[in-house]
């Protein structure tokens, strides 16, 4: 197929997307609710909501548009940000060793870098050692107390571990807390003002830790999208697959930062931001290459193999 073909097929299904109406968004949704999700629902085009609706469970309590939902690993886009960020006011480099910042770092793991913890090639075997530690330097030194499964920027490991240091990396390079330059450098300037931090031990820090709500979610992913909080450069940077992850024909799943890059005929079809976060909640929100943007935070857990965020997801929009 030419580049020309799939772009016009691209642009033929992203026009049937918006053209739905909200009674048959509305529709979809509510047969899932039928069958047991409870969450909310956001799908818009460019800075236009075509569709936002809260469907509470039968029993418990009942959702809003604007609650709060433990977002999981999607913290880990923040954080990537505020890695790029802080490359941009050269704090740092990805090409930095931890052991400038951390220069105690045990012999075999000096020589891993911030774009190795960037892309989950570290080659730490753990996953979240930093899970009960209340204080960075405990949490960094059990975390790097780890014996490496493969030598650093051979393999690819999805490790919460690599975005719990980024987080530490955040704070010794910038002087703040993580949440206070998550915050200060991202969250203000996008006029994001229903996020916050679940606050605790340090396995609420860089992999995870954040709430929020569907606006927000989707107002975050159009500020990179639309590159209204980063330079052009760096926004596309941000939606750029960097870390082969599997096939899944037609499409190549890369890692990107703190996301999943679905790549089509050499194009990015969709940028995918997803997570599980504590008392069951799941999240996810697409972003396709026209701009359409699909965001589903739920209060239940998994759907047939699947988080009931992402299949409620892939029903509203299928991925073609």
């Amino acid at each position: 197929m030419s580049n020309r073909l799939a772009l016009l097929l691209l642009l033929f299904a992203a026009t049937r997307i918006v053209a739905q109406s909200p009674a048959r968004l509305d529709a979809i949704a509510r047969a899932q609710a039928d069958s047991g999700f409870a969450g909310v629902v956001l799908v818009a085009r460019d800075t236009s909501v075509l569709f936002e609706k809260a469907y509470s469970p039968r029993t418990g309590k009942r959702l809003t548009l604007s609650s709060k939902f433990n977002i999981g690993s999607m913290t880990k886009g923040f954080t990537a940000a505020a890695i790029l960020r802080l490359r941009s006011q050269h704090r740092l480099s990805f090409n930095d060793p931890i052991s400038r910042f951390f220069p105690h770092a045990p012999e075999t793991k000096r020589g891993i870098t911030v774009f190795h913890l960037l892309t989950h090639t570290s080659g730490l075997r753990g996953h979240s050692a930093g899970t009960g530690i209340m204080r960075r330097d405990g949490a960094v030194n059990a975390i790097l107390a780890l014996p490496l499964e493969y030598p650093p920027g051979t393999h690819y490991r999805y490790s919460d571990d690599d975005y719990q240091l980024l987080a530490a990396i955040i704070e010794v390079a910038s002087g703040f807390t993580w949440e206070e330059y998550v915050k200060r450098e991202l969250l203000v300037p996008a006029r994001i003002e229903s996020t916050d931090f679940q606050g605790g031990d340090w396995g609420h820090k860089g992999a995870n830790g954040m709430r929020s709500t569907a606006r927000d979610i989707a107002r975050w992913v159009t500020a990179i999208h639309e590159a209204r909080l980063f330079g052009r450069a760096e926004s596309v940077e941000l939606e750029s697959p960097l870390m082969h992850v599997r096939s899944e024909p037609p499409f190549e799943i890369h890692y990107g930062y703190g996301t999943r890059v679905y790549v089509r005929n050499g194009r990015v079809a969709e940028v995918m931001h997803s997570g599980i976060g504590d008392a069951g909640n799941t999240s996810i929100a697409r972003v396709l290459s026209d701009g359409t943007v699909v965001v589903v935070l739920s209060t239940r857990g998994q759907h047939h193999g699947t988080t009931w965020a992402s299949y409620v997801a892939q029903r509203l929009v299928p991925r073609r």
